[in-house]
């Protein structure tokens, strides 16, 4: 008997713990704010290895994108404040914020290699590498955004490929011009001796008579572009983004880089849900 009655209680307490859920399921939702993107469309990107753009330059562009705000948890996707790069996603969480400043806490990527060598006829000098996997970096991030203007300072670690530091500040202005959102872009990032060695190097596995070993040390790119946005109709949108990227000479010094620079363009149609 008294092991039915302590049964019937475990299913009372079930059950209300059942009901309790039910009945605030909807409050913990209500602070999510979400804006979620589909876009179809074409990159360029003229990199500093030859070959390595050739997944972007040669396929039709499915992206999902978009922004979600619950209490003080994030996850952005910032692809007109950040320049052409329509991969790069952060999740945060903001522990400070006043007026027109915030300091953030986020897990955000810097630098995208394709996840596999991709050796072709067109790529020859791409042989014998040993695949660079995209970084994922730990990072402090201050913003203080007033208006039309946005300047953040980044500073943060990779933990999972080069385990290398990165800093970055950039500025973001948004013109209205007419019908079209305009965002004019610049950057600058400090990479440390361990991600640009990680990216650029030649370790002695990869030595060939033609692709000497190299050590590289750190060093600085900077970014220039213009993003625009301009609605098509209720829900549609179509983006355009054009940059130019340039690179201290512990990148160029590199055996594996023939440029001096990257152009990079995409154009896309998406869908606002």
């Amino acid at each position: 008997m008294t092991r039915t009655l302590r049964r019937l209680a475990l299913l009372l307490l079930s059950c209300s713990g059942c009901l309790s859920f039910a009945a605030n399921a909807d409050n913990w939702f209500d602070g999510l704010e979400s804006t979620i993107y589909f876009g179809v469309g074409k990159g360029y990107h003229n990199m500093l290895v030859p070959g390595l753009e050739q997944g972007l330059n040669n396929d039709v562009l499915f992206v999902v994108s978009g922004d979600v705000k619950w209490g003080n948890f994030f996850i952005e996707t910032p692809m007109h404040r950040r320049g052409t790069n329509i991969f790069s996603a952060s999740i945060g969480y903001r522990f400070y914020q006043e007026q027109q400043h915030s300091w953030d806490v986020i897990a955000s990527n810097y630098n995208m290699w394709l996840p596999d060598n991709r050796v072709s006829s067109a790529s020859p000098q791409l042989d014998g590498l040993h695949i660079r996997k995209g970084d994922a970096i730990r990072a402090v991030r201050y913003q203080y955004q007033q208006q039309q203007h946005l300047f953040a300072a980044e500073a943060g670690y990779d933990m999972d490929s080069h385990h290398g530091a990165i800093g970055r500040l950039s500025y973001s202005y948004l013109l209205p011009w007419r019908n079209v959102d305009l965002y004019l872009n610049t950057a600058l990032t400090w990479e440390g001796a361990k991600v640009v060695n990680y990216y650029y190097g030649v370790h002695p596995d990869e030595v060939r008579t033609d692709r000497p070993l190299y050590v590289a040390g750190a060093g600085l790119k900077t970014h220039l572009g213009v993003s625009a946005i301009y609605p098509l109709a209720e829900n549609w949108q179509l983006d355009g983004s054009v940059g130019l990227n340039l690179f201290s000479r512990n990148y160029l010094r590199s055996p594996l880089v023939t440029r001096s620079q990257e152009e990079v363009a995409i154009m896309m149609v998406r869908y606002v849900f």
